[in-house]
């Protein structure tokens, strides 16, 4: 009996570990790629997050450059109608000033008095043209400012894409550590 008992703990001393056994080395190893999937997975999410919030600023940035160039074509278009009321009004007061000088050589009393006729009316559109000239002033201005303000907005959403892009180009950048490098943390 005592031969049989030796036996027996001699048989146990010297059998392998069975598969089912673990050892301090393969949890050590199972921890290790536990925390790689899990930094894995975090990096993962940051990623898709600074995705989503790329294409919504890409979509902002889309709508704003379709208001600045809105806002471009008002402008654009408020200073050309000034543009053309300066011209009409040079133009008018040049035909006035015409009018005038032929009022002055005329001598005819119809043609005269039709001709003062005519430098009345012409008074009063330049008066008429002279009054609404500050509106078309104040109105290519506002319309200036507001594009001001509109690229102003586009210059922010597009410093905005490039912080992302830089995020993004910085974290493709960094090296992916091995899980060896883990495992031996």
């Amino acid at each position: 009996m005592r031969t049989i008992s030796l036996l027996l703990i001699s048989v146990f001393l010297s059998c392998p570990a069975v598969p089912g056994q673990t050892t301090p080395t393969d949890s050590n190893t199972l921890r290790a790629i536990l925390d790689e999937l899990h930094k894995l997975r975090q990096d993962l999410q940051a990623t898709s997050a600074t995705v989503q919030r790329a294409q919504i600023l890409l979509y902002r940035l889309r709508i704003q450059t379709d208001v600045v160039a809105q806002a471009s074509q008002r402008r654009e278009e408020a200073r050309v109608m000034l543009a053309q009321m300066k011209s009409s009004r040079e133009q008018l007061a040049n035909y006035k000033k015409r009018q005038e000088d032929s009022l002055e050589q005329t001598q005819d009393p119809d043609r005269r008095k039709w001709i003062e006729t005519q430098i009345e009316s012409l008074k009063n559109q330049l008066e008429e043209m002279e009054n609404q000239e500050p509106e078309a002033q104040a109105k290519e201005a506002e319309c200036a400012n507001q594009l001001r303000v509109e690229q102003g907005q586009l210059g922010q959403l597009q410093d905005q894409l490039d912080r992302l892009d830089r995020k993004l180009e910085y974290a493709l950048r960094q090296p992916a550590e091995s899980p060896q490098v883990s495992a031996q943390r």
